[in-house]
């Protein structure tokens, strides 16, 4: 047995193993998108423990500028416009 272990080591021990770079970025994108969205994965898995903290930090990213009326990349669509961050359902109910 290990003695002198610091008060709680093992809460800041990530038992995983490494992951090796992606040969291609896109299809990498692409799964982690469905794997979310089918719930057979999570921001945790895709981001590390520290998942909140770098959510966090993207929302205050988003915030500076909206705050600075800036386009953010995450609302850029394929087209080229700028989502609105508005939407409607198949009923008509506007979502923000």
């Amino acid at each position: 047995m290990i003695s002198n272990i610091p008060e709680k080591f093992i809460e800041n021990v990530d038992w995983s193993w490494p992951r090796m770079l992606d040969a291609d970025e896109n299809s990498h994108q692409e799964a982690a998108e469905k794997k979310l969205r089918n719930m057979t994965g999570s921001y945790r898995d895709e981001l590390g423990p520290d998942w909140r903290d770098k959510l966090l930090a993207v929302k205050d990213e988003i915030d500076w500028f909206k705050k600075n009326n800036l386009p953010h990349p995450a609302f850029n669509m394929i087209s080229g416009g700028e989502r609105t961050g508005v939407d409607e359902t198949s009923d008509g109910k506007t979502i923000e």
